[in-house]
């Protein structure tokens, strides 16, 4: 155990999204890699284990921008996020943004010219919304601006949308949950790999991000951590 400034690590706000495999309820318990490997940071430091708030992506990238002591994970480390929030890294080296069509729909993306024939379903303030508009030099007029997976999935089965953002893991794991076949869907086009991340607001004391980001690395290094990988990505 280190020894840390306990008291501090409680005041803040650890907030996350429902991502399967690496934050999601399963039968009330809120669990998943990322959220397990909070659980053994606060054990390492001594730390009471605190409230997590689930909360759409959005909401949550709103509260840690413009309030303080917010913790918010698991969120992409890119550059453009790199100097509004203060970093502990990593949950996972890489995260596997995605596009993802119907087969039946046939589509090949050669290269990111061709995106542009396509409406596009996003995640609103996603990695993977963020990274899309960037290889289009900006242009959003083929976005369209989701909360959620379901509700790009709703979208894209009902030919409103051709193709949708999201995390490949993550999006393998939520189609089969929302109730649709996962062998109807297929990648078409893979974005930027990042790693992911806990992310805190720029209040955040940096000497408790430092105490935080030493016991992230003394976890990572244990067998602990893989055999979480192991069991949340297995095969």
């Amino acid at each position: 155990m280190m020894p840390c400034f306990a008291g501090s690590f409680e005041r803040l706000h650890y907030t996350t999204e429902v991502y399967p495999p690496y934050n999601y309820l399963e039968q009330g318990r809120l669990t998943g890699l990322s959220v397990e490997m909070l659980r053994k940071i606060w054990d390492e430091l001594g730390v009471a284990h605190q409230k997590i708030d689930v909360l759409p992506w959005a909401r949550a990238y709103y509260d840690i921008e413009h309030q303080t002591n917010r913790v918010l994970f698991a969120m992409a480390q890119k550059e453009s996020r790199l100097n509004k929030f203060q970093w502990a890294c990593p949950i996972m080296a890489r995260h596997n943004g995605a596009l993802i069509a119907l087969k039946s729909s046939k589509i090949v993306i050669r290269d990111a010219s061709d995106l542009r024939r396509y409406v596009i379903g996003t995640i609103r303030e996603g990695s993977t919304e963020e990274e899309l508009i960037a290889i289009q030099g900006g242009k959003k007029t083929n976005v369209v601006r989701n909360v959620s997976l379901a509700a790009n999935l709703s979208l894209l089965n009902k030919g409103r949308i051709q193709l949708l953002a999201h995390e490949e893991r993550s999006a393998s794991v939520m189609i089969s949950q929302l109730g649709y076949n996962e062998n109807d869907y297929e990648v078409v086009y893979v974005l930027k790999s990042l790693p992911i991340c806990f992310a805190f607001s720029l209040s955040v004391e940096p000497g408790l991000i430092r105490q935080f980001q030493q016991a992230l690395n003394k976890i990572i290094k244990t067998g602990e951590y893989e055999q979480l990988k192991q069991y949340f990505f297995p095969g």
